[in-house]
């Protein structure tokens, strides 16, 4: 019983101070993922690539993930109940705020939440990225990939299959 209370704890608080969702969230998950011995470094990043791969949130996805590897099925439902609850009572807040709110309050606070948000994302590729990029081959990908990303109008799409089948044939 105390399993599925930490993880629903856990999975709450990640949910609540995962503002901006996807990436930004990614620290916050590793965190507390190792710091709880759930998983280690190289199962989270195996983790976090299932959880893009796979229809819906990457917190959803890891929340899963983590409760079903934690506690089984049950573990699951507890750890994706934990982190969607707080979105769930924040949305309904913040609804009730915006309705009778100024538009100005409004934009103050996005206008100073958004810098949060990108510094987060930036500080998850770093983690990811440093533990990841160990090869010369995969810098220059990863070098490639940013340069194509940046400059082009390359569908993503076609990046991932051509770096999947790079990771076929050097990997």
């Amino acid at each position: 019983m105390l399993t599925l209370l930490k993880l629903f704890g856990t999975f709450f608080e990640i949910g609540l101070f995962g503002f901006g969702g996807g990436y930004v969230i990614i620290p916050l998950i590793q965190e507390h993922l190792v710091k709880n011995n759930w998983m280690s470094i190289e199962e989270f990043l195996n983790l976090i690539a299932i959880a893009e791969v796979t229809p819906g949130s990457i917190s959803i996805n890891s929340a899963t993930y983590v409760g079903y590897k934690v506690y089984g099925f049950i573990g699951s439902i507890v750890a994706t109940l934990g982190v969607v609850t707080p979105s769930l009572l924040i949305g309904l807040s913040v609804a009730a705020f915006f309705k009778n709110g100024t538009g100005d309050t409004q934009q103050n606070i996005l206008k100073f939440l958004s810098p949060a948000v990108i510094g987060l994302i930036l500080g998850s590729g770093f983690t990811i990225g440093f533990t990841n990029i160990t090869t010369l081959i995969n810098l220059l990908t990863f070098i490639i990939v940013l340069l194509l990303l940046i400059f082009t109008d390359v569908n993503p799409m076609v990046i991932i299959i051509v770096t999947a089948l790079i990771g076929i044939v050097f990997g």
